[in-house]
């Protein structure tokens, strides 16, 4: 996954942190208040750091600061305790708010991250429940809790499956499953900034299909669909997987090439230019296409390296086509 989609993912979990940790420590507030006021104030001084600690969670993810892994090291052993402590003090009652907290786990951390802390919660809370209560109320224990965590488990998955796959179609060109336009703004701030900070080259090149029109028009779109699938097969076998690769209009495409600077970069465009003319993407015609280069030195704002490189390739289309001309940004 790269990092553009995998800042999506995070963003997702942080916005789906926040509000379950808001509202499950404004909902716990009350229960530590009544402890802590009319009857056992250790499990109101229990309710009320855990509800501390959701808030503070929450303020985590609004700063966009949140690691599940302080959740891990932190929450588990506490709530795994102050669980067993409620359990052991207030008998069956107690062990209602294991259900909440399995799935608190869920929500709040990673798969695997869940799991161990269910694990650890498993081997404290269920041993205790066999020990203190009768057998028929450990059996009903054990089950329901052993299905409210599978499938608290099983439901965290499909989402978050479901959820890769509805980005992954959100920001994939159908025809030739190459990215489309919605990540193109941010990989080429996210490159200007890394270029910013680390030196790293960074080049665009634009490429455009010579009389695409003329395709579709005498041979019709289906042959047109073909050809623009074809390329884009090409493309993504010729480039590395460091490398982003977009479709940008019908047949436009844009390649933003990772750690090249602008004189490999032209010879890149010259390959992929002679690659594609040499294909046999249609019979007794050759498909040529024309490239504009432009390598990011001055150029510090996205669309301004974009309008260098469209440059580059009208220049290309004006000198004839199927050639690459290089403008430095």
């Amino acid at each position: 996954m790269d990092a553009i989609s995998l800042r999506h993912q995070t963003d997702f979990h942080l916005k789906s942190t926040f509000w379950l940790s808001v509202t499950a420590a404004t909902l716990i507030l009350p229960f530590a208040y009544y402890h802590l006021t009319h009857e056992h104030g250790g499990i109101g001084i229990g309710a009320v750091i855990t509800s501390l600690s959701l808030y503070f969670v929450a303020w985590a993810c609004h700063r966009k600061t949140y690691k599940t892994i302080y959740t891990f090291i932190w929450l588990t052993p506490f709530t795994t305790l102050f669980v067993a402590y409620l359990t052991n003090l207030v008998g069956i009652t107690g062990t209602y708010w294991c259900y909440s907290t399995l799935i608190l786990y869920y929500f709040m951390m990673s798969e695997r991250q869940a799991w161990v802390s269910n694990i650890i919660f498993a081997l404290v809370n269920v041993p205790l429940v066999w020990h203190l209560f009768e057998t028929h109320e450990a059996i009903r224990f054990t089950v329901t809790f052993s299905l409210v965590s599978a499938y608290s488990a099983i439901f965290l998955h499909i989402i978050a499956l479901q959820y890769s796959e509805l980005h992954k179609q959100a920001i994939t060109d159908k025809l030739t499953n190459l990215y489309n336009r919605t990540l193109l703004k941010d990989s080429l701030e996210q490159a200007i900034h890394q270029a910013n900070r680390t030196n790293t080259a960074f080049t665009l090149i634009i490429m455009d299909v010579d009389h695409f029109k003329k395709i579709n028009d005498e041979l019709g779109h289906e042959i047109g669909d073909q050809v623009l699938m074809q390329l884009g097969i090409f493309l993504k076998g010729f480039l590395r997987s460091s490398d982003k690769i977009f479709r940008i209009g019908g047949e436009e495409f844009l390649i933003l090439l990772y750690n090249t600077d602008e004189a490999s970069s032209i010879d890149i465009a010259e390959e992929i230019r002679k690659g594609i003319e040499d294909l046999s993407l249609i019979p007794d015609r050759t498909v040529t296409v024309s490239i504009g280069v432009a390598g990011l030195s001055s150029v510090r704002d996205w669309k301004q390296w974009m309008n260098v490189c469209d440059k580059s390739l009208y220049e290309a289309k004006n000198l004839g086509r199927n050639r690459v001309v290089a403008c430095e940004g």
